[in-house]
């Protein structure tokens, strides 16, 4: 929603680039999104480091305000929306930056809390399933020996996760997905149990 500058196409038409649409889609995205469960979709935007800006929810909730671009009862959804994720994000923050986490609650590769773990059989190393999964759908492999693994292969630590539930609960730390012990849903084959 900014002026094209020297180099830039004059015509964002010409690209078929329109920007309001844009943000006026991303928001109702977000706005009908966090109606089917509010806190797990927050909780999931505040996670990825690499995307979430503060800043940038707030300018959105700006753009969509001085242009009009939706229905003033949407605008107030998502302007709620992004003042509880940035709520949520603050308190985050002010949790982990109160307590040490142990080394053995946090994924090897991302060094984020895990939320699942599961153990690599072919290296005996413990990481977060979503971390592991993103790698097998891309490479067949464990990341640390490069032996064939498959997804079927992981073997989820219950003990461990329950023992991540319970610090993150004394401390203030809110987990993704089924936080709740008794909320997580365990996928376990006939032949593997959990350690």
């Amino acid at each position: 929603l900014k002026a094209p500058q020297k180099g830039q196409a004059n015509d964002f038409e010409e690209y078929s680039f329109k920007p309001k649409e844009l943000l006026q889609m991303i928001a109702e995205m977000y706005i009908f999104v966090a109606r089917a469960d509010r806190e797990k979709v927050q909780k999931m935007i505040t996670e990825d480091g690499r995307s979430y800006q503060p800043k940038t929810f707030q300018k959105a909730v700006s753009i969509l305000r001085r242009e009009q671009m939706i229905a003033a009862d949407l605008l107030k959804e998502f302007s709620d929306f992004v003042q509880e994720l940035n709520a949520l994000a603050e308190s985050q923050e002010a949790a982990l930056a109160n307590v040490t986490v142990p080394d053995e609650f946090l994924d090897p590769i991302m060094s984020d809390i895990m939320v699942d773990p599961v153990l690599l059989p072919t290296s005996n190393t413990i990481m977060d399933r979503k971390v592991i999964e993103r790698h097998i759908m891309s490479n067949d492999d464990d990341p640390f020996n490069r032996k064939p693994l498959a997804v079927k292969d992981l073997v989820p630590q219950t003990e461990l996760r329950e023992q991540i539930v319970q610090f993150c609960k004394a401390n203030g730390i809110v987990l993704g997905e089924g936080d709740e012990a008794g909320d997580w849903k365990m996928e376990v084959s006939n032949d593997v149990q959990p350690v």
